[in-house]
């Protein structure tokens, strides 16, 4: 059953991939040029993540690897997945990943997103389960991957509502009944935004995660959003004991250094678990790029430890081994 997705009191207004500080238009400029048509193979494009991607629902039914995301009052999308390490029986419990955010200069979109392919997005979802022995998912964020959406859109609370319609959409195909979540940057403020709403949530790792995108862009020295929107979701606000599960862990997985989503940006999501007593601990890694920011592969091996039930103790000493990249 979907969730609802407005917290009480909340009104609407809010690779590898990161987030870029270039000044982009609100998406509301690219409005005129009309998105792009749905297509099975995917459009991985900058066409397409400047644009967006328009579907159908029985073009979502008709293609492969795809759900049909349909809310309340965030309308829906067709949502690409990649799955590996399913067999035949329904999955208990399944690792997702959400990646970051495609970056996007004035004219520019990383070579390495463009490269991209469903064989090659397929060859990855089957290394990591093997690599993590559990069974794993990526998704494509609205706007990207080939799923439709508007990637422009992204941090305000419309994607994290999709994408939980996603979630329930494939916890009925493959008899899921929990998930743990792990996310790359503004990933990461999808992970975090799950939080605050999903009680099918066993473990979550939040990585180099603006979960304030407003101190992100205020220690920026912005009045807004990179994106231009000044009313991004901010998950923090939003944590509630009686909202999760019982047996939920979170961790705030990050670089103190990181220079492009802020430390303090990240930690305050740990400082509200903390304050609602909610297990949280708080994981350094070095991040990889040159602003220190990566850190998508500790972010789902961080994942597999948690998903296997491996005691917070344990992870601890792992971790403080060093997590890189």
């Amino acid at each position: 059953m979907h969730q609802n997705f407005h917290p009480k009191g909340f009104n609407k207004v809010l690779v590898t991939w990161g987030f870029t500080s270039a000044l982009l238009a609100p998406a509301a400029s690219h409005a005129q040029f009309g998105r792009i048509e749905f297509s099975d193979a995917g459009d991985f494009s900058e066409s397409a993540i400047m644009r967006g991607v328009k579907a159908t629902q029985a073009q979502c039914a008709a293609a492969a690897n795809t759900v049909w995301a349909a809310t309340v009052h965030s309308g829906a999308e067709c949502i690409k997945y990649w799955k590996a390490g399913f067999g035949d029986q329904p999955v208990k419990r399944a690792i997702v990943f959400f990646h970051g955010d495609i970056f996007v200069g004035v004219g520019q979109t990383s070579q390495t997103y463009l490269d991209l392919s469903n064989a090659r997005l397929q060859k990855n979802a089957e290394d990591w389960a093997r690599w993590l022995g559990w069974p794993y998912i990526f998704i494509g964020r609205p706007g990207t991957h080939g799923s439709s959406g508007n990637h422009m859109q992204r941090r305000r609370i419309d994607e994290s509502v999709i994408i939980s319609a996603a979630l329930d959409e494939l916890k009925k195909r493959y008899g899921i009944e929990e998930w743990v979540v792990a996310g790359q940057s503004g990933g990461g403020h999808v992970t975090a935004s799950l939080i605050t709403e999903r009680a099918d949530i066993v473990c979550a790792v939040p990585t180099s995660a603006p979960s304030s995108p407003r101190i992100r862009w205020e220690m920026m020295g912005r009045t807004k959003d990179t994106t231009n929107y000044a009313d991004s979701y901010e998950p923090w606000k939003f944590v509630a004991r009686d909202k999760v599960n019982p047996q939920l862990r979170v961790f705030v997985l990050g670089n103190p250094n990181d220079k492009n989503v802020f430390w303090a940006s990240q930690t305050v999501m740990a400082d509200a678990l903390q304050k609602a007593q909610i297990p949280v601990q708080v994981l350094e890694g070095e991040g990889t790029g040159p602003d220190a920011h990566g850190l998508s592969n500790s972010s789902r091996i961080v994942a597999g430890w948690c998903a296997r039930d491996m005691r917070t103790e344990e992870m601890m000493v792992r971790a403080g081994k060093g997590l890189k990249g």
